[in-house]
C-alpha cells in the first residue's frame, strides 16, 4: 500500500501448530514419506527485515533454507514441493504476499505472511484452492 510503513517481521519465530499442511503437500504432489517428515518437523524462522528487504531463514533439524528478496522485485523462490519458480512480493495492507508463478498458472503458489499482535506470526499457503496455515510464536 503506497505511503504506509510496513510492519516489522524481524525476529525469531517457532512454529507451534499447522492446519491442513499435509493436504496442501499432497495436492502439490509431494510423496507420502516427505509429507510425513514435513508435517512432523517444527521449524523455526529467523526473519531480518530492513524496510522492504527481507532475509527469511527456515531452520529444521534436517536443513536450513534461506530466502532473500526485496518487495516489488522479482526473485527465485523454492515452493513447498521443492520446485523453483520466479516470484514477486508485495504488501496488501499489513500482509506480505509472495506469489510464485509457474509456467502453468494452475501451479502457482501464494504465501501470505502476517503478524497477529506482537507475538504471533501466521504463514498462509494457497495452492489450487487448498489453504494451509502455519502458526509461529515469537522466541524470547
Amino acid at each position: 500500500m503506497p505511503g504506509t510503513t510496513p510492519k516489522n517481521f524481524s525476529g525469531k519465530w517457532k512454529q507451534y501448530k499447522t492446519e491442513n499442511l499435509e493436504v496442501l503437500l499432497k495436492k502439490m504432489g509431494v510423496g507420502l514419506l516427505h509429507r510425513g517428515v514435513v508435517a512432523k518437523v517444527t521449524p523455526s524462522l529467523e526473519i531480518t527485515q530492513n524496510g522492504d528487504r527481507f532475509t527469511i531463514r527456515t531452520i529444521t533439524t534436517f536443513r536450513t533454507v534461506e530466502l532473500k528478496f526485496t518487495v516489488g522485485e522479482e526473485f527465485e523462490d523454492t515452493v513447498m514441493n521443492g520446485d523453483t519458480r520466479m516470484a514477486v512480493a508485495y504488501w496488501d495492507g499489513d500482509k506480505l504476499i509472495v506469489k510464485a508463478v509457474a509456467d502453468d498458472a494452475d501451479q502457482s503458489q501464494i504465501t501470505e505472511r502476517e503478524l497477529v499482535g506482537a507475538d504471533e506470526f501466521v504463514v498462509i499457503l494457497i495452492y489450487q484452492g487448498v489453504v494451509a496455515k502455519r502458526y509461529f510464536t515469537r522466541e524470547t
